[in-house]
């Protein structure tokens, strides 16, 4: 991978070369390992064990963020997860002691910050960039061991239900019949959607049962897939910021918001299909601008195998096709200036019988076998979170100020449900649909976090709106081109299905994350703005972005205490 290539003075522009691949085996092999050695479950049992999944997923950031072991003296990165595999340990031999808890996310962030300042990361851009990504992972693995598995999540259901018609029932099916139901899947709930995940977790179980029959329906397992998803999704986000021209100071802002965007941290441990489409989504976008950039037949390949597996893990996946279609435009103009015609009429070709039959397969046969329309998605029934009767304009402005006991999701059983889009989607976006506010910790830790999460998004608007002007004016690059035009059909696509249903749980963040990404990267855009034009404000956002990172931390530790 090629490393800070200059382009004017200020911005960089850092291109991978099809350089994922070996980050992605090693964060994989990790998951596999976690999984293994832990008796099914994602956490790990002790120092050895956690030294050795903690170093691994070390060593791939490295080699994602293109930081080099120049010596000896790197080799200290090795021994870095000790102290907290130690820690680790610690927690899990005290699992239900609230102090454990509470030690293993602050006392690990501590362990990370103290040990990079220590071999002296901090100093490089891209030592920084790994230490913000170790950090982020850290924080998805905490949430994993804070979080119950069958918290924070949506449509999973009761796993003792055995066939019940939401994702637990879909995965249970798969895994003990071993194929898909041949009845019209609108009679059963969340089993429209497109099996990839589902017979990925069935895997999980089956690997479980093989190496710990004991532990055969153990459910907690499952997240291995979700925390491998979301870590790769963070590898993915971060590696696309490097097609564009930033500063170095906005790109680390970017992956600051990126690592601890509770929005991501929480799909680690979602036991749907949400994270590991997401991850295909971020996937399919960051390799096929990798195509672009070096031609290559692999990385073309591996581009359409992510958009096939993106749909055909979850419909959404389609909203980044029209930007992955420019890209390939993009690609076959270049091809024929530079008279490779064979190449330029090839690419799009491949792409095409790779992707499509991998991707819409599932919905073809239930189209051909029960007449179900290829763009159905499933209607809610709940009547408590209906909200057609209020007028879509209405839903598009914050009418309230959220105090301090309302900072979290009403889904109806206690009244009227949120109806406002906005207000809906910061408290989702933090908390999910979860209602934690009977406790002094978790309120009051979440109502700061809903104020800073608020600003926050609002300077993600604002650098949306520079994102675009900055593209126009400097650096009209296809990833800018090919990012917009996913926030873009993404947002479109949200406040279409909040007019066709007008339901609170459609309101919730989850459906719009490739953009809230983007966002987040233009957060980076506008701090490098900042930090060129504007000292004052520069500090004043790095301040933010700092405490924001603090209290997503304290939330967590409030929520061991919730959820001990």
């Amino acid at each position: 991978m090629t490393t800070d290539n200059k382009i004017s003075p200020g911005f960089i522009r850092d291109e991978g070369s099809a350089a994922y691949l070996r980050p992605i085996c090693l964060s994989l092999a990790a998951a596999i390992y976690a999984l293994i050695f832990t008796g099914g479950a994602i956490w790990l049992t002790g120092p050895i064990s956690f030294f050795v999944l903690f170093s691994t997923l070390w060593i791939a950031m490295i080699m994602l963020s293109g930081k080099k072991f120049k010596g000896a003296g790197d080799i200290v990165v090795l021994v870095l997860s000790i102290p907290a595999g130690l820690l680790f340990a610690f927690v899990r031999s005290s699992v239900t002691d609230r102090p454990a808890k509470i030690l293993l996310l602050g006392g690990g962030l501590a362990v990370i910050a103290l040990l990079a300042l220590w071999t002296g990361m901090y100093k490089t851009h891209k030592g920084f960039l790994t230490a913000l990504l170790i950090a982020g992972v850290w924080m998805r693995l905490s949430f994993i061991v804070v979080i119950p598995f069958f918290a924070m999540c949506n449509d999973v259901g009761d796993f003792t239900d055995r066939y019940n018609i939401l994702h637990s029932g879909y995965i249970q099916f798969v895994n003990f019949t071993g194929r898909l139901i041949n009845l019209d899947v609108r009679e059963f709930g969340e089993w429209y959607h497109p099996p990839y995940y589902h017979y990925s977790a069935s895997a999980v179980l089956d690997l479980q049962k093989l190496i710990f029959p004991s532990r055969a329906e153990n459910w907690e397992g499952m997240r291995a897939l979700t925390f491998l998803s979301s870590v790769l999704t963070l590898y993915f986000s971060y590696a696309i910021t490097g097609f564009l021209k930033m500063t170095k100071a906005g790109r680390k802002a970017a992956v600051a918001v990126l690592a601890f965007l509770p929005a991501l941290i929480m799909e680690a441990g979602n036991l749907n299909n949400d994270s590991m489409g997401l991850m295909f989504t971020m996937a399919s976008i960051l390799f096929i601008l990798d195509w672009k950039k070096t031609g290559r037949y692999t990385t073309l390949v591996i581009a359409a195998l992510s958009m096939g597996l993106s749909v055909g893990t979850k419909l959404s996946g389609a909203l980044a096709a029209p930007a992955v279609l420019v890209v390939i435009i993009a690609g076959m103009i270049k091809s024929f200036k530079e008279k490779s015609y064979a190449r330029a009429i090839i690419s799009p070709v491949l792409y095409g019988l790779i992707s499509l039959p991998l991707g819409l397969w599932y919905f073809i046969r239930n189209y051909i076998m029960f007449g179900v329309p290829l763009t159905y998605i499933l209607r809610p029934t709940s009547d408590y979170m209906y909200l057609g009767d209020i007028p879509f304009w209405a839903r598009l402005i914050p009418d309230e100020i959220v105090g301090a006991e309302d900072c979290f999701f009403r889904n109806g059983l206690e009244g009227d449900p949120d109806h406002s889009i906005p207000i809906a989607l910061l408290k989702t976006g933090l908390f999910n649909e979860a209602i934690m506010r009977d406790q002094m910790g978790t309120a009051l830790t979440g109502y700061i976090l809903f104020w800073l999460f608020a600003f926050l998004m609002i300077l993600g608007i604002a650098g949306l709106i520079y994102f675009v002007y900055f593209s126009y004016k400097n650096d009209r690059c296809i990833a800018r081109l090919a990012l917009g035009i996913t926030v873009f059909v993404n947002l479109v696509l949200y406040l279409r299905m909040n007019i066709e249903f007008p339901f609170a749980c459609t309101m919730n963040m989850r459906y719009i994350l490739p953009a809230v990404i983007a966002g987040s990267i233009a957060i980076g855009d506008l701090y490098g703005l900042f930090a060129r034009k504007i000292p004052l404000a520069k500090t004043i956002l790095k301040m933010l972005i700092a405490v924001f990172m603090l209290m997503v931390v304290a939330f967590y530790m409030a929520c061991a205490l919730y959820f001990d």
